[in-house]
């Protein structure tokens, strides 16, 4: 895997990711400039940041007004059907990276949004197994007997085979979620136990995502770091928490088709291929 090219992948595309990030953006700035000034929230941003509320108290809160909860509601919406849409857009990008093809995928709206809520369904049955089995290690722990030393040694293997676990279901995700995108059926990311197959196989290629999932996080987090503290105190307090959320969401953004090249690459290196898959379907622009 190439952690330089999934790096640059978004800043190759950038058009691409500018005009997404751009409409994304002004949809949550609108809901979310609707939100706060149509509403005091001086007193709970002061509390947040640590100011002295006596420079904000103006008494006791009133009620959210109309234009306040439309600005509620509608980011609500625009959180769940951004997020449907992304990762169904995401199965996209990875079809197109897997075919070699360092453009960005052309946005087909609804067909996005219904692999993306196919995909939101699979990481749901991921993450109910992934529960089960803490429960099940929570309830050995409580029934171990009272020695401290036995205790001590169950809850450190209980750590250790958690934290397998938890990269194990994730790499299984990542898996179906490439398989989803390469065999152009949704019903490949279900398939947890060949998945996990997979997973438990390629481990070592496993650990080589994680760990550079995780410098992604750490280089993308501090350019948002700087650029939020040039930026998120312009204009007055509501004025930079707002360019400080829009900031977050636009290096979440970035990082996030970053880690998309990653699984496709990943995807690649472990073999997953489909001779049934139809070129057609991705319609890769260079847009």
């Amino acid at each position: 895997m190439s952690f330089s090219s999934a790096f640059k992948f978004p800043f190759k595309n950038f058009a691409k990711v500018f005009s997404i990030v751009l409409v994304l953006t002004i949809a949550f700035a609108i809901f979310l400039g609707l939100l706060l000034n149509s509403h005091d929230w001086s007193p709970l941003v002061a509390h947040l940041y640590g100011l002295d509320p006596a420079d904000y108290d103006n008494g006791a809160p009133g009620p959210m007004g109309g234009s306040a909860v439309a600005g509620l509601l509608g980011l609500v919406v625009v959180a769940i059907v951004s997020g449907f849409w992304l990762s169904g857009y995401s199965i996209e990008v990875i079809r197109s990276v897997a075919s070699d093809n360092e453009f960005m995928p052309e946005v087909e709206f609804s067909r996005n949004l219904k692999d993306g809520f196919y995909l939101f369904l699979s990481s749901v049955v991921y993450w109910l197994i992934l529960v089960v089995i803490l429960v099940v290690l929570m309830v050995v722990l409580m029934a171990v007997e009272s020695i401290d030393i036995v205790k001590m040694l169950v809850a450190t293997l209980g750590f250790l085979f958690t934290a397998a676990a938890m990269c194990l279901m994730g790499w299984a995700y990542f898996i179906g979620m490439a398989r989803f995108a390469l065999e152009g059926e949704h019903r490949a990311s279900w398939q947890v136990r060949r998945n996990l197959q997979l997973s438990i196989a390629n481990w070592r290629k496993g650990a080589t995502l994680l760990v550079y999932m995780i410098f992604l996080s750490i280089i993308y987090n501090s350019l948002r770091g700087i650029v939020d503290g040039i930026f998120g105190g312009v204009g007055g307090l509501m004025v930079g928490v707002t360019l400080s959320v829009i900031i977050m969401y636009f290096f979440n953004l970035m990082q996030h088709f970053s880690t998309q090249h990653l699984i496709a690459q990943f995807a690649n290196e472990i073999g997953l291929r489909s001779d049934n898959y139809d070129p057609e379907k991705s319609k890769v622009g260079s847009m």
